[in-house]
């Protein structure tokens, strides 16, 4: 089971001293953090870790007043290492603070070059349908019936003559045929669409700002601090 223990660091340069040391001594980078926010949000953060709501109350009031809250979330053979080290960088907050003054800094501006994707154009294909006559000759047979009277003189048979008067229709009948149209989709040709990556190397110019501090002596000739 872990334990949570809650350091109020002075300033933000011992602060991260502290996580660093923290880390170094075994402890996981993911189980070390900062405690930030409203009074209210970092109150709700220590009651969440375990802590009483007046103890949380007290952290909050500490890091409205300037402290900084370093939380470790710390094995149960390991709780008496994380005292220890959190509390050696309270005191040597405490003795720094006693011998505290104005602090001017000497800001220097980084240049950062960054990257981001812009349009520069490109293709858009459309389909488009179209259409054109077309001809095609097809042989199409058409069937006539015709009926055709012939003279003819010969004897019957009595089979014959019997199925000879007997009443009975015969019927034959003509055919044509007619053009149908049928139409069959095909592929004559795609366009492929893809990309050619060219990369170019850009070299970026601009200026940035370095304030220094000078330090004068009154009474003496004024000299710089580098």
């Amino acid at each position: 089971m872990a334990t949570t223990v809650i350091g109020t660091i002075g300033d933000a340069k011992n602060a991260r001293k502290l996580v660093n040391e923290l880390v170094k001594a075994g402890f996981k980078q993911q189980d070390i953090e900062l405690l930030e926010g409203s009074e209210q949000e970092i109150l709700a953060k220590i009651v969440e870790r375990g802590f009483a709501e007046d103890d949380a109350r007290g952290y909050a009031k500490a890091a409205r007043g300037g402290k900084i809250l370093v939380a470790a979330r710390a094995p149960e053979d390991k709780v008496d290492a994380a005292v220890e080290i959190i509390e050696r960088y309270e005191s040597a907050g405490a003795e720094g603070a006693k011998e505290q003054g104005e602090t001017v800094q000497e800001v220097e501006e980084e240049l950062s070059v960054g990257k981001r994707k812009v349009a520069t154009g490109g293709v858009r294909v459309t389909t488009r349908v179209s259409e054109q006559p077309v001809e095609e000759s097809v042989s199409l047979r058409e069937e006539r019936v015709e009926a055709e009277r012939k003279p003819a003189s010969r004897k019957l048979s009595p089979e014959e003559a019997k199925a000879a008067f007997e009443e009975k229709t015969v019927e034959m009948l003509g055919t044509s045929e007619q053009a149908e149209v049928g139409k069959q989709a095909r592929v004559v040709g795609e366009v492929a669409l893809g990309k050619q990556v060219e990369e170019r190397e850009k070299t970026v110019k601009d200026t940035v700002r370095r304030s220094e501090v000078e330090v004068e002596e009154v009474g003496t000739k004024p000299r710089k601090a580098r």
